[in-house]
């Protein structure tokens, strides 16, 4: 997730207000120090259509995105979480 979230360049800060919760809350969870919630995993689903397994590190990044993330195209996950690389 942490992986994640830096290739699409969204700041934790961000993640933490779209899921209302602190900076220092979503950072303990991005670094393995407090586990994420279900409304957490419903949340982020919602807002990029990320699996709870996935948000949790359960499953490798290279499982989830084998050909890493594509940054361009209509189909890509940039897109489709209304994202603009930068």
């Amino acid at each position: 997730m942490k992986r994640w979230l830096r290739e699409m360049g969204i700041p934790s800060s961000q993640l933490a207000i779209q899921t209302n919760q602190s900076r220092s809350s979503i950072t303990q969870k991005l670094n393995r120090k407090t586990e994420w919630q279900r409304r957490d995993c419903l949340l982020i689903r919602e807002l990029y259509g990320l699996s709870s397994d996935f948000i949790q590190d359960l499953i490798p990044y290279e499982t989830e995105f084998p050909s890493g993330i594509a940054k361009g195209g209509d189909n890509s996950l940039s897109k489709r979480c209304g994202l603009t690389a930068r």
